[in-house]
């Protein structure tokens, strides 16, 4: 709940200092894209290591090849089966990211990215108020392809390597990646 309410503060105080720039600029944009999520080595007894997800992300366009983004990521549920009382595992990645683009043709680009992903995870189990909180930075690495539409709009499809994600000091780790389509608004 903690932890909620600071992403909440962030994001408003985010907002209100941020919207002046972007009215006045054309090398912002926005992007929000939507996707499956993958957590990779939990083992045998989760519903779906695959659930949808989705990402909120805000860039600055530095020139035609290289951009830097900062956004928001939230991978989905994934829930125990065959296990009493079932556990519901949620993670949620703030990062920032270096974006380097080459474009094809004047609609079309390939794009690689790399940065920090902070992950946060947090396991509550069914019935009960135990809940295992861990919060991790690792490495972000992703590629993607973009086709501009207009001058304003494109449609992105990308894979991003979020890193690991933990729910405890002892507990294993897990691998984060989601494959996501989105459409970027530049200002």
């Amino acid at each position: 709940m903690f932890v909620k309410k600071i992403i909440s503060i962030i994001t408003l105080v985010f907002t209100a200092l941020t919207t002046p720039l972007l009215a006045h600029s054309d090398d912002f944009y926005i992007k929000a894209s939507i996707g499956r999520s993958h957590y990779i080595d939990l083992g045998d007894h989760v519903d779906n290591e695959n659930p949808n997800g989705g990402s909120l992300g805000l860039g600055y366009i530095i020139n035609k090849n290289w951009d830097v983004e900062i956004g928001y990521t939230h991978f989905g549920t994934v829930n125990s089966i065959g296990i009493s009382p079932q556990k519901s595992l949620k993670t949620q990645t703030i990062y920032a990211a270096g974006i380097g683009k080459l474009p094809i043709t004047e609609a079309f680009s390939l794009f690689g990215k790399a940065g920090a992903a902070f992950n946060y995870s947090n396991l509550s189990s069914e019935g009960t108020s135990i809940e295992y909180n861990k919060a991790i930075t690792e490495l972000l690495l992703g590629a993607g392809f973009s086709c501009q539409f207009s001058k304003k709009l494109a449609a992105t499809i990308d894979y991003t390597h979020y890193g690991k994600g933990k729910v405890a000091n002892n507990s294993a780790e897990f691998k984060l990646d989601q494959i996501s389509f989105g459409l970027k608004y530049n200002f």
